[in-house]
């Protein structure tokens, strides 16, 4: 039997010094966000709260019926990496609660800080942009919970609220803006993308000694791949493997210089830039009029 994880000593604010670059505004403006931080910014957040607890009814359900058993606590890698109790999944997902509490509920907004109930100020403002962005979503406490209270949705919500007043991160941002400009998140552009491919055919020629092709643009085909993000720059050896397959099997296929990846870093802005990525996908596969679509990651 494994020995459990030990528990952390708690460490005040260990983190809180750790905030991320704020996002660049030629990447803002690609992505149909504010350039730069509302003047405004109190009065946007809590106009986005009022309407992602109005559309997202589950956030406001995991607001309401958190007992703070901590289960959750020892199951996320970055309180137990950094010892800061505001990591725990329940005390980051407080941030939010104590927000929605002051504004959304009839006790905050009478009896205020005995209902735990707190300010969206300044202070608070920069607790969110810390401690929202050291969650990488990964639900592993979500498992944990007795009460299937999903952190992660919590977090996306957060950065979503944020984000419409224009704060945000510049790698995130930096990321989807690269997806819309050259169709993958690593920043490789469409003629890039082409010659990678003819490369790999020429290799797989001197190896095998067939002519096995790597279509890109091909309309018509039955297949578009999209394939994960390193497959056709690091993990070379897997995108030969995917032409195999489908030369074997008969199966015409192509990729796309428009989508030619799957990553979505929209799953860690904002719920627009998360379904316009993925979109992105369905409008490779109309273009090229293919039957199917294998994708990956």
């Amino acid at each position: 039997m494994k020995a459990p994880i030990p528990i952390p000593e708690i460490k005040l604010e260990a983190s809180g010094h750790q905030r991320c670059y704020p996002a660049k505004a030629k990447d803002m403006v690609k992505i149909n966000l504010p350039t730069e931080r509302a003047e405004n910014w109190k009065e946007v957040m809590l106009k986005k709260m009022a309407e992602v607890l109005n559309k997202y009814r589950s956030v406001r359900l995991f607001m309401d019926i958190c007992v703070k058993c901590g289960a959750c606590a020892d199951k996320c890698q970055f309180f137990l990496g950094t010892g800061d109790p505001k990591n725990m999944p329940v005390a980051r997902a407080d941030l939010f609660r104590k927000v929605y509490r002051r504004y959304f509920t009839l006790g905050g907004k009478a009896f205020g800080f005995i209902t735990e109930a707190e300010e969206l100020d300044e202070r608070m403002l920069q607790d969110w942009f810390t401690y929202f962005y050291q969650c990488s979503e990964c639900r592993r406490c979500s498992i944990f919970c007795p009460y299937g209270i999903d952190t992660a949705e919590i977090t996306m919500a957060a950065r979503e609220i944020m984000a419409a007043a224009g704060i945000a991160t510049k790698y995130v941002t930096e990321v989807v803006a690269k997806v819309y400009d050259t169709g993958n998140n690593l920043g490789i552009w469409p003629k890039a993308w082409k010659h990678t491919c003819s490369f790999l055919e020429e290799d797989l020629k001197e190896i095998e000694g067939v002519d096995i092709k790597f279509p890109v643009d091909e309309v018509g085909a039955e297949v578009l791949l999209v394939p994960p993000s390193a497959d056709n720059f690091v993990n070379t050896d897997t995108m030969i493997g995917y032409a195999k397959m489908f030369h074997a099997a008969g199966i015409s296929w192509t990729t796309s210089t428009y989508c030619n990846e799957a990553g979505n870093f929209g799953l860690f802005l904002n719920y627009a830039n998360l379904k316009q990525t993925n979109n992105r996908i369905l409008e490779a596969a109309r273009q090229l009029k293919v039957k199917k679509i294998y994708w990956g990651e």
